[in-house]
């Protein structure tokens, strides 16, 4: 991702190839066409999410280019040649403001009302003309349909124990290889998963599904542009203020995400077990991705902070990552 900015009267220099330019100041994006799907992702997002007040960057072009790069992997170079590597890009506005960072920080703290507002305005992005659940494409045939039928299904597409959708077989080495408890990983999914079947029928949201950090920026005390829809899915609309929950036990998400849907009427039935139950799906993904990248402080931290949410064990404090 590289930034740059125009140089000149921007109107007249832009008057052809961007003639909605307001201050000439851009991003572009460069990806693999491994990652192509997130470029589309944002593409199909971005109109939706502002025309709910999401702020998001405004798409400027978009298309495909072959670039010389240098670190790829070797299969890839064997592919392509090194002068002429495809790469997907994007050319969106330079949004103002920071990365939101750490909410668990003093001076973020004041942020956190804006997080819990724009994670609800993003939850009722239209996508009335799709259907499924889970993950979807940007265009093309998927047309952003999700790949699963219910919600149900997605969240058992990461179920264990094995038998169901091979989540097992694919899987089984990392209890060989690395340092994941099988124990707990039965003890915790079969837990989510007896959860997921009392959760009641929910209306079709849109999930950042790693909304802050580095994909928020913020301006004041105001979110000013969200970024990176690459991971985003369809499904129910507590499942980003659960996210939120389990990465920073010291804010109480739940219970400010119950005040916001007091504030504005929303209708949340079986509101503890659902959220519980996204609380596990995070976890048992996190110790996914920590057990493969080798990761032992974050597994040993998500591990005991997921047991803790279950009822069993201590709050463990802050994230090893956001000290």
């Amino acid at each position: 991702m590289f930034g740059f900015d125009v140089v000149g009267d921007v109107r007249e220099v832009l008057s052809e190839t961007d003639p909605d330019a307001a201050s000439g100041r851009y991003v572009v994006r460069f990806v693999s066409s491994e990652y192509g799907e997130g470029l589309k992702k944002d593409r199909f997002i971005g109109p939706r999410a502002a025309d709910v007040g999401v702020p998001v960057p405004r798409l400027v072009h978009h298309g495909e280019v072959a670039l010389a790069v240098g670190n790829v992997s070797d299969e890839e170079r064997s592919q392509h040649s090194e002068s002429a590597f495809p790469l997907g890009f994007s050319i969106c506005d330079r949004m103002p403001g920071e990365h939101m960072g750490e909410l668990q920080d003093a001076d973020r703290q004041h942020l956190i009302s804006a997080t819990v507002r724009t994670i609800d305005m993003i939850s009722v992005i239209d996508i009335s003309d799709t259907r499924g659940y889970g993950w979807f494409d940007g265009d093309g045939d998927g047309n952003g349909n999700g790949k699963h039928a219910s919600w149900f299904d997605y969240l058992g597409a990461q179920v264990f124990p094995e038998g169901v959708n091979d989540y097992f077989d694919r899987r089984c080495s990392w209890f060989d290889e690395g340092f994941l408890d099988y124990d707990v990983f039965r003890r915790l999914s079969d837990r989510m998963m007896t959860l997921a079947s009392s959760i009641p029928e929910i209306d079709r949201s849109v999930v950042h599904m790693e909304f802050g950090y580095d994909n928020t920026l913020v301006e004041d005390d105001e979110v000013s542009a969200a970024l990176d829809w690459d991971n985003s899915i369809i499904g129910d609309h507590f499942y980003d203020g659960a996210w939120n929950d389990l990465y920073m036990p010291k804010l109480d998400f739940k219970q400010l995400f119950a005040d916001r849907y007091e504030l504005t009427g929303r209708v949340v039935p079986g509101f503890d077990g659902r959220w519980l139950c996204f609380q596990i799906h995070v976890g048992l993904q996190a110790l996914q991705w920590y057990g493969v990248a080798n990761k032992p402080e974050a597994y040993e931290w998500m591990k005991a902070q997921t047991l803790h949410v279950v009822g069993d064990g201590p709050n463990v404090g802050r994230h090893p990552d956001s000290l």
